[in-house]
């Protein structure tokens, strides 16, 4: 398989679906402008036209491994790679635990130690880091990013692109529109518009605790 990125997002990928995986990772791929090095893991860095010539899509898969906050350039480059025909195989964990009657999605990596509850629903092209909770009947967008540690609670949706940062809480029956971005540590008790960007709110200090 190829791997879209060349940062530490791609080493992860290189250990989950290489490593533990046992699917051998061919290339990094890169927009052209990014384009600096001319390997990376011991592997080639190349741009995607070459990467479709020298591994097509009749031989390799391809998983998009860019970063965090990045859902929009996640999702166009999932779309490009299934538009040229890549297979997007996904990896779970052996320490995850995914209700047998909730299907993972296609180009999706699930951590160490994830729970996803019974009647969930998972898009496509997903990242749930280590120990995050996704519980019943919430359904989360295509393209999203669940930072470890964070906690969904029922009945949740959750829109495409959207970033859960880490040891973030959404209470139950919360709609979070596309495009969000849940800062760390955030708790969230109402819904919340597309595209917004929600932060925990920070304690000021007021006085010398030796005073």
């Amino acid at each position: 398989m190829i791997v879209v990125g060349a940062g530490m997002q791609a080493e992860l990928v290189q250990f989950y679906f290489g490593q533990l995986g046992g699917r051998e990772i061919d290339a990094f791929v890169l927009d052209p402008e990014y384009l600096r090095d001319e390997t990376f893991l011991g592997r080639p860095v190349m741009d995607f036209a070459e990467a479709r010539r020298r591994y097509p899509p009749a031989t390799h898969g391809l998983f998009v491994a860019i970063g965090m906050l990045a859902t929009a350039a996640r999702k166009r480059w999932y779309l490009a790679a299934r538009e040229a025909g890549y297979e997007l195989p996904s990896f779970v964990h052996r320490s995850a635990v995914v209700s047998e009657n909730v299907a993972v999605g296609a180009g999706t990596l699930i951590k160490e130690q994830v729970c996803v509850a019974p009647f969930a629903r998972l898009g496509d092209n997903l990242v749930l880091g280590s120990q995050c909770c996704i519980s019943h009947h919430t359904s989360v967008g295509d393209h999203s990013f669940v930072a470890p540690a964070a906690t969904v609670a029922g009945g949740v949706e959750i829109g495409e692109c959207c970033f859960i940062g880490a040891g973030a809480v959404v209470r139950d029956r919360v709609r979070i529109g596309a495009g969000c971005a849940i800062g760390a540590s955030s708790v969230i008790m109402a819904d919340c518009a597309p595209g917004g960007l929600y932060r925990p709110a920070r304690t000021e200090r007021t006085r010398d605790l030796k005073g």
